[in-house]
């Protein structure tokens, strides 16, 4: 661009987010949105009553106004929103406005209580709506509103609203489409506040392979946590887990080892067989919870270890690590043998790409 050119957003009610641009600026434009991943359509035949002379005209569909926005500003735009473009925070009321402006909360704490903000059971279907809106979960970094989202959903849970434990399995895609954090994190917790009502949900969404993989893996330690918060459902989680684990031979071994986890972490010993039998297949990621001979030792069947661990491409990175360490040592100094740590969805691959484990060795 050899000058700042103003694009207008407008929204039409069929089409949604659009703007019309001077064509001397609009193949910058397209590169620019090409180049950020921006969905949008050019000179669509649908749109072709949007037109205005001189300009070509982008559409946005039902994108947030603000994420598109900040998008076309990183490339040097000038930017107005239409005062027609109904934004989706303003669709919220009091007392659920309130949830918009509180930003991003502390890992290790809930939201504030629904006391103290006003909002009770008759706000459960909006706290869904707003738990599950897609534009706030995309709106402006730096901005408090998507971490509405996250408050809703702790409101769902202190509300112990099982209607809302559907909608919100539905975004569990999130966490293999959007490398959703808190959704992996965040949601299993809230699933086990609400209550025992989310144990067949779970595990039907856990049973069902067209769904992401880490997305049925959060499903799962959401089992293991319901468990753990309502104890006389223990039985019945482990018996869920077990049997998605029998069916190790058509899933991949990194599904299995963390089928495996949440059992060891409930320390079900009842599960052992199966378990033993994922490992023999070698249908089981051991770099994740170690070898059988680990699982046991956590479930409290050996007290230590009776043989060496197996080599695997970790061990045998770290062997190949701790050889040129030893290497560079004096002769007489020599470098104890260390056990690579088991990893978690979210650690850092160990294979030094710097990577976490999720997306390089863990796919």
């Amino acid at each position: 661009m050899n000058e700042v050119t103003t694009v207008v957003l407008k929204t039409d009610q069929v089409l949604g987010l659009f703007a019309c641009v001077d064509e001397a600026a609009a193949e910058d434009l397209r590169e620019c949105l090409i180049e950020s991943g921006v969905r949008f359509a050019l000179d669509s035949e649908r749109a072709a009553r949007l037109a205005e002379p001189g300009k070509r005209t982008f559409v946005f569909g039902w994108q947030d106004p603000h994420g598109v926005r900040d998008v076309i500003m990183d490339y040097g735009w000038e930017v107005q929103v239409h005062p027609g473009v109904i934004l989706t925070e303003k669709t919220y009321r009091p007392p659920l406005d309130q949830l918009l402006s509180l930003g991003e909360p502390r890992r290790s704490a809930r939201s504030a209580s629904c006391p103290a903000l006003g909002i009770r059971r008759e706000h459960v279907p909006e706290l869904i709506r707003m738990a599950t809106d897609e534009k706030l979960h995309t709106g402006s970094a730096g901005s408090p509103i998507p971490w509405a989202p996250v408050h809703a959903w702790w409101a769902l849970a202190e509300l112990r609203a099982e209607e809302a434990i559907v909608p919100l399995l539905g975004l569990l895609r999130r966490v293999d489409e959007k490398d959703d954090d808190w959704v992996a994190e965040d949601l299993p917790r809230v699933f086990a506040a609400i209550g025992p009502a989310a144990i067949q949900p779970l595990t039907d969404y856990l049973a069902n392979p067209s769904h992401g993989e880490w997305a049925r893996v959060a499903a799962a330690r959401s089992l293991s946590l319901v468990a753990q918060s309502h104890p006389h459902t223990r039985e019945e989680c482990v018996t869920r887990l077990s049997a998605q684990l029998e069916r190790f031979a058509e899933q991949s071994e990194t599904f299995n080892a963390f089928l495996i986890s949440p059992l060891l972490d409930l320390r079900a010993v009842e599960a052992a067989p199966v378990m033993e039998r994922a490992f023999a297949s070698g249908r089981v990621d051991e770099t994740v919870q170690g070898d059988w001979e680990d699982a046991q030792i956590d479930l409290g069947l050996k007290t230590e270890r009776e043989h060496p661990r197996k080599p695997n491409k970790f061990t045998m990175l770290g062997d190949r690590l701790r050889a040129a360490w030893a290497a560079a040592q004096p002769r007489e100094t020599e470098s104890p043998y260390i056990a690579p740590r088991k990893v978690g969805r979210n650690d850092p691959c160990p294979c030094g790409s710097g990577r976490k484990y999720k997306k390089c060795c863990g796919r």
